[in-house]
């Protein structure tokens, strides 16, 4: 086994477990990817608890279709952001509680509400509904990914992508957190959100920090 796949490997069972710990993934919900440098992919097995994954578990995905075991269903998916993204190495597909109860709502995650935010997630889109498996979700999202790092699955949960393993689960995390912000402003009746050329100047560092 080549020492970038075992890298590879063991970085998505790490961020699986740090996912299925923080209650984003929960039972075989959800799926984890990352592509390697020959353009294949390794993805989490159908079916499969993420937090009880084995390295061996995870399955490698050939460019022309070839699979070691049995991927995830939702493969599509995965393979639609790489290929709208080459920039793009790593995907994690889950059903965060607050996040997807805004997904159900149909409701975009796009209030500037924290700088922060503006700055690492930016706005979060809804995707139509799609069926769960096949090129319906995949060619869903595709509208979506160019200019976005999350995108909300209506009736369905999220999928967050970016550089690294690493990067793509602190968006996930980043996600949830700021729906769970989201929600308790509304709550408290709160419609206040940073605005005109504060909300574009963050926009701006956001844009040069992605060319970098």
């Amino acid at each position: 086994m080549r020492e970038e796949e075992l890298a590879g490997r063991r970085e998505l069972i790490r961020f699986a477990r740090r996912l299925d710990g923080r209650g984003i993934l929960t039972s075989t919900d959800g799926n984890l990817s990352l592509r390697l440098s020959d353009e294949s992919i390794l993805i989490t097995p159908s079916g499969s608890c993420k937090g009880m994954l084995r390295r061996d578990e995870l399955v490698l995905v050939q460019r022309n279709g070839t699979a070691t075991g049995r991927p995830s269903s939702e493969l599509g998916l995965h393979r639609a952001i790489y290929e709208e993204r080459p920039d793009v190495r790593a995907v994690i597909h889950a059903h965060p509680p607050h996040a997807t109860a805004y997904a159900v709502a149909g409701i975009p995650l796009d209030r500037a509400i924290l700088s922060e935010v503006v700055l690492s997630l930016g706005a979060v889109p809804v995707a139509p509904y799609a069926k769960p498996t096949g090129e319906e979700l995949a060619d869903s999202v595709r509208p979506f990914v160019v200019g976005h790092s999350a995108i909300l699955l209506r009736f369905h949960g999220a999928v967050a992508f970016s550089n690294s393993v690493a990067r793509a689960c602190f968006m996930m995390e980043t996600l949830e957190h700021v729906a769970q912000i989201d929600f308790l402003s509304r709550q408290m009746g709160s419609a206040d959100v940073l605005k005109g050329a504060d909300v574009e100047a963050l926009r701006e560092i956001r844009r040069a920090m992605l060319s970098i």
